[in-house]
């Protein structure tokens, strides 16, 4: 396995004892291993963080997350009559009907590695002023989706999107977020070096960079909660609104993994042009696992040959 990526980091929460595994390289070149402070892109596991500060502005001021976005958009986005089916619990358990990016995204990019840096809130307006949204009741994945939920949170709150995270995640959750002088990981897109995503309008959808210690405090804090406020809004986005399949449910930003005779395990995975990432936690067994690989396109590594395999042990 580890001869098919540069680098792997694994790192497990057991009943609050954390333990971190690295194989191969964070940085092949220079031949520097990843450990527990290895920036690295999560990609949309940001996701989850987004579920999370949206579903817990909108219990703060009473607004329902069935209820229509379109109110908390411009003006002349609200003159869009397809887009009145849209709710904010739409936006989160992936069922809006919005595509999984714009159709325009990659007309706006000037470089083909960076598809989300030009994408201004100005033209996401714009797109959403003319687009037709046919939901079909089914959870299909949407990049777009996600990102409108962050915008909203902002909208809403009157605060940028980093600020939220801040104020509702990093600091109940004791997560240190790693500063500009961090080392971060080099992400491979076929064998070459791969930019990180600079993300605009859309970076709720998966514009976060963590370490394992920040990326095992978060799971620690859904596991076992700051206080009761903190509590409640778990307890709302870990409960399921929508099934796959017999096995796979969506609840608000995570899915869920049901197995017979089993607790039930939430997780979420990630890639980027630079990383594939995996995270599951099992609140009843107080279990967790995190997996990034720093290579594009390889989550049957980060998720199938490793992170479902490991939460399903950790949970036996």
């Amino acid at each position: 396995m580890q001869s098919k990526v540069p680098g792997i980091l694994i790192a497990t929460l057991i009943d609050g004892k954390k333990k971190y595994y690295n194989f191969g390289f964070a940085d092949v070149d220079k031949k520097i291993k990843f450990d527990s402070s290895t920036v690295f892109e999560i990609a949309s596991i940001t996701k989850t963080f987004t579920a999370f500060v949206l579903t817990k502005i909108l219990k703060e001021k009473g607004i329902s997350d069935t209820s229509p976005v379109s109110k908390y958009l411009p003006d002349s986005v609200q003159t869009n009559p397809s887009l009145e089916g849209i709710s904010f619990l739409s936006l989160m358990n992936h069922t809006s009907g919005l595509p999984r990016i714009p159709e325009d995204l990659f007309l706006t990019s000037k470089n083909y590695l960076q598809p989300y840096e030009n994408y201004s809130k100005e033209k996401l307006y714009h797109y959403l002023k003319n687009k037709k949204v046919h939901p079909t009741g089914k959870s299909e994945y949407s990049n777009l989706g996600a990102g409108l939920a962050g915008i909203l949170a902002e909208n809403i709150s009157h605060k940028s999107y980093e600020k939220l995270l801040e104020q509702n995640i990093f600091k109940p959750f004791r997560i240190h977020y790693p500063d500009s002088n961090a080392y971060k990981a080099v992400g491979y897109n076929m064998n070459k070096p791969a930019e990180y995503w600079k993300m605009t309008s859309l970076r709720s959808a998966g514009a976060l960079r963590l370490n394992a210690v920040g990326m095992l405090a978060y799971l620690q804090g859904m596991i076992k909660p700051a206080n009761k406020k903190v509590a409640k809004i778990i307890a709302l986005v870990t409960t399921p609104t929508i099934s796959i399949n017999q096995q796979i449910k969506v609840a608000r930003g995570w899915h869920t993994l049901e197995q017979e005779n089993k607790p039930s395990v939430f997780w979420h995975n990630g890639g980027s042009y630079g990383f594939s990432s995996f995270c599951a936690f099992s609140k009843e067994k107080k279990v967790a696992v995190f997996v990034v690989v720093n290579s594009f396109d390889k989550n049957n590594i980060s998720d199938g040959e490793l992170g479902f395999s490991i939460i399903k042990k950790l949970t036996e």
